[in-house]
């Protein structure tokens, strides 16, 4: 008997569910672009040793805080930035050369500039 009856009520607290629809804001669209930056993999010249490899181009990434109550800036953030124009360019790899900490310049409070190899490893199949 408490069976049927707490079997009855999970049905009727299942069923007073069944016609609410879930609305979200997220766009499929936008995971390729959030994903981006995974497509370019980091290495330094010890990782290429070895490897056939070619230099695509070269990419800078910007992080800027324009104003006091921007976000901060950070190298991360402009690493970041050079690695989703690397895979712009088609890169598989970015090799990063130097980051610039700038201050009090025209246009940002304080900024970041990362300058990177875009690259292109061949993967052996």
């Amino acid at each position: 008997m408490k069976k049927a009856i707490i079997v009855a009520c999970a049905g009727l607290i299942l069923s007073g569910c069944s016609n609410y629809t879930f609305h979200t804001n997220l766009d499929p669209s936008n995971f390729a672009e959030y994903y981006k930056p995974s497509g370019a993999k980091v290495v330094t010249d010890s990782d290429l040793e070895g490897l056939a490899y070619k230099v695509k181009g070269e990419v800078a990434g910007l992080s800027c805080q324009a104003k006091e109550h921007e976000s901060v800036a950070t190298a991360a953030a402009a690493r970041t930035s050079a690695r989703v124009k690397a895979v712009d360019l088609g890169a598989n790899a970015v090799r990063f050369k130097k980051c610039i900490r700038l201050e009090n310049t025209p246009a940002c409070l304080v900024s970041y500039t990362c300058y990177a190899d875009a690259l292109i490893i061949q993967e052996d199949k």
